[in-house]
């Protein structure tokens, strides 16, 4: 895989596990552990959404999938730039 398509997915990561983890870890728990845990749950997601796509042979389906998301990776991590910043909840 290109570097870019790396970079894509690594946004797509971001965007599954930063809006997963708010809804499953308390708001009292550091902002940089959240962080780490969004992104391991987020590549875990990733991994399993690139091996089912490729078992049922469509993966250029999933690969697009995820890729659709990294757009929303972007906001989602400056969101939580400005908010880790502001001492609010990300």
């Amino acid at each position: 895989m290109s570097l870019l398509i790396v970079a894509l997915l690594v946004l797509a990561a971001a965007t599954l596990g930063l809006r997963t983890t708010a809804v499953l870890l308390s708001p009292r728990v550091h902002p940089l552990l959240r962080l780490a845990a969004a992104f391991a749950l987020g590549w875990l997601f990733v991994a399993v959404i690139l091996e089912l796509a490729r078992s049922y042979r469509v993966y250029e389906l999933g690969l697009g999938l995820l890729l659709s998301l990294s757009p929303v990776g972007v906001f989602d991590l400056v969101k939580w730039g400005f908010r880790w910043r502001r001492g609010g909840i990300p």
